[in-house]
C-alpha cells in the first residue's frame, strides 16, 4: 500500500486558500483505515451480540472445570488459552471468535500471560481477553499484597541508632525472604530508572523512596574530578547531611550530574566529611560538572547548580511514607502511612501480558497493574488491539507494541514509571507502512522512575538515547490523545509518513531541559511528519526536531505556553504553517545552524542513515522526489525551513529568533517568512482566558492573514466512544505558568 498522503503545502501545488482537509491519506489508505474502523466496531458488535463461544476465568475458579459458565470458571488464563489451542487443532474457530471472560477480583501473576502464533484468531473470529464486567474490571496484578502483621519493630541497635529520632516509633521491618518474596540485589553502581528494586503501594498511592532532601535538590558545591565512563568523579559538598551516612555501605545519588537531560544514579565510594568531599565508586559517560562550563585542561569544575538527591537512606526515613531497603539483610523499612494495615510489593519484573507472533486477538477493558515490569508486550503482532484498558502503578511502560495493523484505543495509562506506549512496525527501507494507530487514549503520570525518553507515544524512538533503541516506525496514527504531567517529552518521534493529530498534551517537562510535546533526533530519514489540529499548552517545551531532524510539517496547531513554540535545531525541510502562537513574549519560533559548527556534513550516523534508506531510488526517490540530490548539498543547514501564515499573540518581544551564524544569516535557502500576524492584542479567539482558543467566525485574524484557516479546536482531545463512556474536563489552562526547562523543579522529586 502507499504512503500516507504528501501535503499539497510542501509541493506548492496548490494556493494558499486550500488548505487541506483533516486527512492527508491515501485514497488506498483512507480505504483500508476506514475498513480498519469497521472491522473494529463489526468485531464489539459480535461480541456484545453472538459470541461464537465464552470461556471464563474468575480468582476462585477451578482448572479441572469447563470454564463454560461463570459457575465452572477457570481459574487461570492459561488454563483458558490452552483450551482454545485444544479447540483450534480438533475444528475451525466459531464464527464470531471466542471470549476469554475475566471475572471480578484480582488476578495474581507470577509470571507473564504468554501469547504466541499458535493463539492467534482470524478476520472474522478473533481470540479475546476482556473484563466480564465493564463497572468493576478484572485486575491482572503483578505484586503482593502484604499485611502489617507480618512486619516487625526494628530492634538492632545499630538500625536503631541510624534511624531519624523522630520516626524511631513509627518505623516497622520487613524480612523479604520470610515474607516470601524474591531475593533483592543492590542496586547497580549506576542506573537511570529504578535500578531492579520493587516499588511499594499503599491504598493504591506509590510509596517514596526515602530520600534526601525532602523537597528540592542538594546541589554540587564544586567538582574536583570530572571523570569519565572509566574514572569516577569527586565533588564537594555545601550541606552537612552526608556526614550522616559514613556509616551506610548503600549510598547512591540521583542527579543532572552534566545535562538538564540526563539523571543517572551513582553509587558513592567514599564520603570524607572533614574535607566534605564525596567520590563515587563508578564513573558516567563524559563524567560530572555542568557541561558548558570547562576548564583550560578539559575539566569541568561545575556551575554550583548541578542537582541531585540521596536515595533509599534508611537514615533519612523522616515522614510517613517514606521506606528503603537494606540490600546486606535483605530488610524494607518504611514509616507506614496513617489508617494503613497493608502494603502492595510489586514483584514481577516480566511483562503482565507478553504476545509474539499473534494475528487477531483482542484484549479489552483490562486492569493491569502493581507490577515491576512492563503491562503489554507485543512483538512481532498482526491486528492485535488493546482496547479501553486500565495500565497503572507499574516500573516500566504500559504498552510495548510492535507490528502491523494494531491499535491502541481509549485506554488509561497512568502512574508509570516508563512511557506510555512505545511502538515500532513498518519497513522505512521500503516505505512500507504499519498502519498502527495510537487513537483516543488519556496518559499522565508517567516517567516517574525513568525520566529520560520516557514519553507518552514514543514512535520508533525507542525510548534509548544515542539510537540504542531506534526501530523502523512507518505510517503510524497518534490522535485524540490526552497525554499531561510528565518529566520530559510528550510525543517521541521517529521514521517516516506520519499523522500526530488533535492530540492535547500540557504539563510535560517538569524539571529538565531540551524536552518538547514533539522532539525527536539527528536523523535526516525522518520525513513525512504531520503535526497538525495539536494543543500544547502550560508545557515546557513545544515541537523541538532536535540536532538536524529533518522533515516536520507543522500546521493548524494552537501552541500556548512560555517556552519558544517551535525551534529548528538545524534540521532540513520544516513546514511551519497556519499555527496560534499564544505566548507572554517572543520568541515564538526560531532556529539555528548548529549542524553547521559540529560537523554534521561528515557526521558517520547521518550519512549512514541516509545510504541506508537508497534515497535515490524508489520508493524514496517516488515518495520524496529530489531528496536525495538536497541532502547531497549543505545537509547541515535548517535548509527549505517554511515559517508562514502563522497567528502570533505577545506583548513583547520578537516572534522570531535567529540563531545563525554570520555566514548564514544571509542565507536565502535557510528560511523563508511570509504573512505572519502579530499583535499583542486578542485576535478573536472565543474565550482565551480560560483556554479556549478557537477563532470566532468574525475575527481579525482572518482579515489580517491571507488564507488563514480555520484550526477545528473544538475537536481536539479525548472523545467518547464505545470504550470510553466519559470524557473529565481538560485540565484547566493556566495562562504560561509553567518552570523554566532549563533549571531543576520541585514539581518533580527524583526520589518518587
Amino acid at each position: 500500500m502507499g504512503p500516507p498522503h504528501r501535503s499539497r503545502f510542501q509541493n506548492g501545488a496548490v494556493g494558499r486558500a486550500q488548505f487541506p482537509p483533516p486527512s492527508p491519506l491515501t485514497p488506498l489508505l483512507a480505504m483500508r483505515l476506514f475498513f480498519f474502523a469497521c472491522l473494529v466496531g463489526f468485531v464489539h458488535f459480535a461480541l456484545a451480540a453472538e459470541l461464537g463461544l465464552r470461556l471464563h476465568v474468575a480468582p476462585s475458579g477451578s482448572d479441572a472445570s469447563n470454564g463454560r459458565t461463570p459457575a465452572t470458571a477457570f481459574a487461570t488464563l492459561e488454563r483458558a488459552r490452552d483450551e482454545i489451542r485444544r479447540l483450534k487443532a480438533s475444528a475451525l474457530l466459531p464464527s464470531g471468535g471466542i471470549s476469554v471472560e475475566l471475572l471480578p477480583g484480582a488476578h495474581f501473576r507470577n509470571t507473564p500471560f504468554v501469547l504466541t502464533a499458535e493463539d492467534s484468531g482470524t478476520a472474522v473470529s478473533h481470540i479475546v481477553y476482556r473484563s466480564a464486567s465493564r463497572d468493576n474490571p478484572a485486575r491482572l496484578l503483578g505484586g503482593r499484597t502484604v499485611a502489617f502483621a507480618e512486619f516487625r519493630r526494628p530492634t538492632n541497635p545499630a538500625v536503631l541508632a541510624r534511624l531519624d529520632s523522630g520516626a524511631r516509633p513509627h518505623v516497622i521491618a520487613l524480612s523479604l525472604a520470610s515474607a516470601g518474596l524474591t531475593s533483592v540485589p543492590a542496586f547497580p553502581p549506576v542506573f537511570d530508572d529504578h535500578g531492579g528494586l520493587f516499588e511499594v503501594f499503599a491504598v493504591g498511592e506509590r510509596l517514596p523512596l526515602s530520600h534526601w532532601p525532602n523537597e528540592g535538590f542538594a546541589v554540587m558545591k564544586r567538582v574536583l574530578v570530572t571523570g569519565n565512563n572509566k574514572t569516577p568523579g569527586v565533588f564537594e559538598y555545601a550541606d552537612d547531611r552526608p556526614a550522616r551516612w559514613i556509616n551506610n555501605p548503600y549510598v547512591w545519588l540521583k542527579g543532572q550530574w552534566r545535562v538538564g537531560w540526563e539523571d543517572p544514579a551513582i553509587r558513592i565510594d567514599k564520603i570524607d566529611p572533614v574535607a566534605r568531599t564525596i567520590a563515587f565508586a563508578a564513573g558516567i559517560q563524559n563524567g560530572i560538572g555542568y557541561k558548558y562550563i570547562t576548564n583550560p585542561d578539559g575539566s569541568r569544575p561545575g556551575n554550583g547548580k548541578e542537582p541531585w538527591q540521596a536515595i533509599n537512606l534508611l537514615e533519612e526515613i523522616d515522614r510517613p511514607g517514606e521506606w528503603s531497603v537494606d540490600f546486606a539483610t535483605g530488610t524494607l523499612f518504611v514509616w507506614p502511612p496513617d489508617e494503613v494495615r497493608e502494603l502492595t510489593i510489586t514483584q514481577l519484573a516480566d511483562p503482565l501480558i507478553a504476545a509474539t507472533g499473534v494475528s487477531y486477538v483482542d484484549l479489552v477493558g483490562l486492569d493491569l497493574g502493581y507490577s515491576l515490569g512492563h503491562g503489554v508486550v507485543a512483538e512481532n503482532v498482526f491486528a492485535l488491539r488493546v482496547l479501553g484498558c486500565y495500565v497503572h502503578h507499574i516500573a516500566g511502560t504500559a504498552v510495548v507494541l510492535n507490528g502491523r495493523s494494531s491499535v491502541v484505543r481509549s485506554c488509561d495509562l497512568y502512574d508509570l514509571g516508563g512511557g506510555g506506549v512505545l511502538v515500532s512496525g513498518g519497513d522505512s527501507r521500503l516505505l512500507e507502512s504499519s498502519e498502527i494507530q495510537i487513537v483516543n487514549n488519556h496518559i499522565h503520570h508517567y516517567g516517574v522512575r525513568r525520566a529520560q525518553y520516557s514519553a507518552g507515544v514514543d514512535v520508533g524512538f525507542g525510548g534509548a538515547s544515542n539510537h540504542r533503541g531506534r526501530r523502523d516506525a512507518v505510517g503510524m496514527l497518534v490522535a485524540h490523545n490526552r497525554i499531561h504531567d510528565a518529566p520530559r517529552d510528550a510525543i517521541l518521534v521517529n521514521g517516516q509518513n506520519h499523522v500526530f493529530e488533535f492530540n492535547e498534551i500540557t504539563a510535560c517537562g517538569f524539571g529538565s531541559a531540551d524536552t518538547g510535546s514533539f522532539y525527536s533526533w539527528l536523523d535526516w530519514t525522518i520525513r513525512g511528519v504531520v503535526i497538525r489540529y495539536n494543543f500544547l499548552y502550560d508545557t515546557v517545551g513545544g515541537v523541538n526536531p532536535d540536532d538536524g531532524a529533518s522533515g516536520f510539517h507543522v500546521y493548524g496547531n494552537v501552541i500556548a505556553g512560555p517556552r519558544t513554540g517551535v525551534w529548528i535545531a538545524s534540521g532540513p525541510d520544516h513546514i511551519i504553517e497556519n499555527n496560534i502562537f499564544v505566548k507572554d513574549e517572543g520568541p515564538v519560533f526560531g532556529l539555528d545552524d548548529r549542524g553547521d559548527s559540529r560537523g554534521y556534513a561528515t557526521n558517520k550516523y547521518l550519512h549512514k542513515r541516509v545510504a541506508d534508506m537508497a534515497m535515490d531510488s524508489p520508493p524514496w526517490s517516488a515518495r520524496f522526489p529530489g531528496l536525495a540530490a538536497r541532502l547531497a548539498e549543505n545537509p547541515e543547514l535548517p535548509r527549505g525551513t517554511r515559517f508562514e501564515r502563522n497567528l502570533i499573540v505577545i506583548p513583547k518581544g520578537n516572534a522570531i529568533k535567529i540563531g545563525l551564524s554570520k555566514k548564514n544569516r544571509t542565507n536565502p535557502e535557510l528560511l523563508h517568512t511570509a504573512d505572519n500576524w502579530t499583535t499583542p492584542n486578542d485576535p478573536g479567539f472565543v474565550n482565551a482566558a480560560t483556554g479556549d482558543f478557537a477563532l470566532k467566525p468574525d475575527a481579525e485574524a482572518f482579515r489580517k492573514i491571507p488564507g488563514f484557516r480555520t484550526i477545528p479546536f473544538g475537536e481536539i482531545g479525548l472523545q467518547i466512544d464505545q470504550y470510553r463512556h466519559s470524557v473529565t474536563p481538560r485540565p484547566t489552562f493556566k495562562g504560561n505558568q509553567t518552570p523554566k526547562s532549563d533549571q531543576p523543579s520541585d514539581e518533580r522529586n527524583f526520589g518518587t
